[in-house]
């Protein structure tokens, strides 16, 4: 069933056209949950209630976007919803303060340069807030340009470009000073 076919299908109530979405999409959502959360249990959860919210507001999904899109949407936000009810969220400081600390943080390495330790990459990108956090994930996991981050997160691309750069330099600041390592858990 192709993907268009089985969301008309849906609309009309047919269950088991939703669960062909669930099939086709599941280990996307799963990975991104995972990224987001760090846990499989939590993943799976986070995934199982993106699913479920999905089908509770098919309706207001726009055809003329792509449902993928939308969708992952949803499973990020259900992961920092999940994150935030477990209180796995750290608070971060206001813009100025993370301006300042981006500012004070070296600027002459890459990410990839900067954190050969894939643990130390995976805890620092795990105590970035969820805004942050987001963008880095669909920029280089996900492989999104600005502009499919922004027309997935309704952000602009000013703001996802804001986000993205803050995003490094916070990454670089921790795996520098190495207040992130395999060791100590965020």
């Amino acid at each position: 069933m192709e993907e268009r076919e089985a969301l008309r299908r849906c609309r009309a109530g047919d269950r088991d056209a939703f669960a062909h979405l669930v099939r086709r999409h599941q280990a996307s959502v799963l990975a991104l949950c995972y990224r987001m959360t760090g846990s499989r249990e939590d993943a799976a959860d986070a995934a199982q209630q993106a699913f479920l919210q999905a089908y509770r507001r098919l309706e207001t999904y726009d055809p003329a976007q792509p449902f993928r899109s939308w969708l992952m949407k949803i499973a990020a936000n259900e992961s920092i919803a999940l994150m935030r009810r477990r209180g796995r969220l750290k608070e971060i400081a206001d813009d100025e303060a993370l301006n300042r600390a981006a500012a004070s943080g070296p600027d002459a390495h890459s990410l990839v340069e900067l954190a050969e330790d894939r643990e130390a990459v995976r805890r620092a990108v795990a105590a970035l807030a969820p805004r942050y956090r987001t963008v880095i994930l669909q920029y280089y996991f996900e492989g999104l340009s600005y502009q499919e981050i922004a027309e997935r997160s309704g952000l602009s691309v000013g703001t996802v470009s804001t986000h993205l750069f803050r995003a490094k330099q916070q990454l670089r600041r921790l795996l520098s000073e190495g207040e992130v390592t395999a060791h100590h858990a965020p």
